[in-house]
C-alpha cells in the first residue's frame, strides 16, 4: 500500500443522510486524496487523535495541518461593535473591535510579506 503524505487538510464534509463524514487532504505536490469514514467511527477516533496529538508538540516553525475554506466573508454584528468573520458554512466568529483592527493589520502585513518573497518550491 502507498502512504499519501497529506501536508493541509483542505475540507471536511458530511454526508446528506449523516451517515459518513470526509475529510480531504493535500500533499506537497498539491495532489489531493479524500477520506469516507463511517460517522459511527468518528468517536472511536477522538481519543486516538487526541493521544497523538499530545506526543507530538509543536515546535516553532514546524509545519501544521491546516484548514483551507472555500468562503469566507467578513460582516458585523447588529447593535454591538464587533466584527463577524466566516468560513465556508460555519457560524461565523464574532471579533471585538480592536482585535478585528489588529487581526486586519496581522493579515495585511502577512499578504505583504508574501506578495514581496519568492513562490514556494514544491517538492
Amino acid at each position: 500500500m502507498k502512504t499519501f503524505v497529506a501536508t493541509t487538510l483542505t475540507e471536511t464534509a458530511i454526508s446528506q443522510d449523516k451517515r459518513r463524514f470526509q475529510l480531504t487532504f493535500v500533499d506537497s505536490k498539491g495532489e489531493s486524496y479524500a477520506v469516507s469514514i463511517p460517522s459511527a467511527l468518528a468517536g472511536d477516533l477522538v481519543p486516538v487523535l487526541e493521544s497523538i496529538a499530545a506526543l507530538a508538540p509543536r515546535a516553532a516553525g514546524t509545519a501544521e495541518m491546516t484548514r483551507l475554506p472555500k468562503t469566507c466573508s467578513v460582516g458585523h454584528a447588529t447593535g454591538e461593535r464587533m466584527v463577524l468573520l466566516r468560513f465556508d458554512d460555519e457560524a461565523p466568529y464574532a471579533i471585538e473591535l480592536e482585535v478585528a483592527q489588529a487581526l486586519a493589520e496581522q493579515i495585511q502585513e502577512q499578504s505583504t510579506e508574501i506578495c514581496e518573497g519568492p513562490r514556494p518550491a514544491l517538492h
